[in-house]
């Protein structure tokens, strides 16, 4: 890929402060085909950003989350209010961008058939259509990943509690631009999550 020295004026937040309730242990960490399912995310976003402009936000278990990121240059966010829902992680990554940048994509660790192929679709449709929100489309819904003009983020920074993009995602339908990934269906709440995945590689 070839995207690195175009695209400066996009930033990515990966979120991965969850506590992983559902799963039993921490998600983050799982691996994968030899890589923690943080550490592969974040792979896929430095194959097209440098990694300057990836920040993660972490929260529960952020020491081995973070162990298991070394090596990789990217801005750790600590969020210190992770147990109030994902809302909170939102909102630390926001606060934590730096100055410059014109959209943020919204990424989760636990969506593993997301590749970099999908990010790389997203970013295109969003570099031709730079005032858009570009949104993955799914079982019948909008979801993440999902790149969000700056200008909208603050809308962001007023969610609460478990509530993650998908409510600004739609609530602008003359700048929304839907991409079809129906990969971004799948992600990992549970140990069943897991094993249907070991089926799918």
């Amino acid at each position: 890929m070839t995207l690195k020295c175009h695209y400066t004026g996009l930033t990515a937040i990966v979120l991965a402060a969850g506590g992983s309730s559902r799963y039993g242990k921490c998600k983050q960490l799982i691996d994968i085909n030899g890589a923690s399912l943080i550490r592969a995310a974040i792979n896929k976003l430095s194959s097209i950003l440098r990694h300057e402009r990836i920040y993660v936000v972490v929260g529960a278990n952020s020491e081995g989350v973070i162990h298991s990121i070394r090596g990789l240059p990217v801005n750790v966010i600590h969020n210190t209010h992770w147990q109030t829902g994902i809302a909170s992680s939102l909102k630390a990554g926001i606060k934590s961008i730096k100055p410059g940048c014109k959209a943020v994509m919204i990424t989760l660790c636990d969506q593993p058939l997301i590749s970099a192929i999908h990010l790389e679709q997203l970013i295109k449709l969003w570099s031709e259509n730079q005032s858009k929100i570009i949104a993955s489309t799914y079982a019948g819904t909008l979801g993440t990943p999902a790149i969000i003009p700056i200008d909208l983020c603050p809308q962001l920074l007023e969610l609460e509690g478990d509530t993650g993009a998908k409510p600004i995602l739609g609530k602008t339908p003359n700048r929304l631009i839907k991409l079809p990934i129906p990969e971004a269906e799948f992600d990992i709440d549970t140990p069943t999550d897991l094993e249907n995945l070991k089926k799918l590689l």
